[in-house]
């Protein structure tokens, strides 16, 4: 992403809390930065995109932090009320605050087609809609900070809920020995379809899970979380708890670096050799 927004012609500095991870940015001509005080002190737009709420509080946040003049731009997986109070602490720190989550992983930043979720002002999406457009191809103004992170969620459970009911499906054909390609044929011709199936049908059969556009260790943190803003609001959580423990599993069999498909893994277990 950060090479996207450079070659769209923007200056850009770069701060990650490993910073052995930025520096190789810095062969891409990306200033990297040693300390995100340094960092914000140095530009007018920050954004985040890290693990967590901690994470981002942790990198904001200091003795020495100062916000004036400055917009920060949350693009990071948290709850909507995260999300509202880092707006106020924003505020009252005299900088402006919108969030925009992104729906997509490597292969949407590549072909700038990430979806981006601009909960705020409308004037915040119209304002950054060229920055946005350098590694997106759909940006959708969703409400008041809040809104999108809600948005967001409620996505990322349909990517863990959805990854182990395929799985479960796949393994148990597997298992009696039917064709794969003649269950595919028929689910794509029916309302049960999602393209994800597709796109990682070939890392499913040959359990190939390396090069992780989103690893295995990140969905249990978000589907943690979704638990727990899901049963603040009343939503009957037992299906996703079901998850959870799969992916839990995974993360304790040593596929947390794996990507997300992994937990398939745990649902149909390779053959012992």
């Amino acid at each position: 992403m950060s090479q996207k927004i450079k070659d769209a012609g923007f200056n850009i500095t770069v701060y990650n809390r490993t910073i052995e991870k930025a520096k190789v940015l810095s062969n891409y001509g990306i200033d990297v930065s040693k300390s995100s005080t340094k960092l914000i002190e140095s530009v007018d737009v920050i954004i985040t995109m890290l693990s967590d709420f901690n994470a981002i509080v942790s990198s904001l946040f200091s003795d020495k932090t100062a916000f004036e003049n400055k917009t920060v731009i949350q693009m990071s997986t948290i709850s909507p009320k995260e999300s509202i109070l880092l707006k106020e602490r924003i505020n009252k720190l005299g900088g402006k605050y919108f969030e925009a989550p992104v729906l997509g992983s490597l292969q949407q930043i590549e072909e700038e087609k990430l979806i981006v979720l601009v909960g705020g002002a409308e004037d915040d999406k119209n304002k950054y809609e060229k920055l946005f457009e350098s590694f997106s191809n759909k940006i959708v103004y969703i409400g008041e900070v809040g809104k999108a992170a809600a948005i967001k969620l409620s996505l990322n459970q349909l990517i863990a809920s959805e990854t182990a009911a395929f799985s479960m499906s796949l393994g148990y054909l597997r298992e009696n020995n039917v064709d794969v390609e003649k269950f595919m044929d028929i689910l794509r011709g029916s309302a049960l379809y999602a393209p994800t199936f597709d796109k990682k049908l070939n890392n499913f059969l040959e359990r190939d899970f390396d090069n992780p556009n989103f690893p295995l260790k990140h969905l249990l943190k978000d589907v943690r979380l979704m638990i727990s803003e899901f049963q603040q609001n009343g939503i009957n959580t037992l299906p996703l708890e079901g998850v959870e423990e799969i992916i839990k599993e995974g993360v304790e069999k040593k596929l947390s670096e794996k990507d997300y498909p992994s937990l398939y893994n745990v649902i149909h277990p390779p053959p012992k050799s």
